[in-house]
């Protein structure tokens, strides 16, 4: 029962802290070049992947706090995190 509890409070408090505007950002980056539909569909499509992969990661604070500072220095996608975070952990393992 703790550890169910325990989970829970860390996807609450994870989607409270981590909550980018997708479709606003993915029609930004459709717009900034030339407004295309197709680009802003498969935008959507990777960044709702990409924030799934990121809930369902264990991700060390000091991880995690970088990374979301990355991803929102570019109009906050998940996809830049998700890959931060990748290669934030590998570097780390390789230490």
């Amino acid at each position: 029962m703790k550890k169910l509890l325990f989970s829970t409070l860390i996807i609450f408090g994870f989607v409270n802290v981590y909550a980018f505007d997708t479709n606003s950002y993915c029609s930004q980056v459709a717009d900034s070049i030339g407004g295309s539909y197709v680009i802003e569909k498969t935008c959507r499509e990777q960044e709702h992947k990409a924030q799934s992969n990121i809930s369902s990661m264990y991700v060390p604070s000091r991880i995690k706090n970088y990374c979301k500072e990355v991803a929102q220095s570019i109009g906050g996608s998940y996809v830049i995190m998700e890959t931060c975070i990748n290669q934030e952990i590998q570097a780390k393992n390789s230490l």
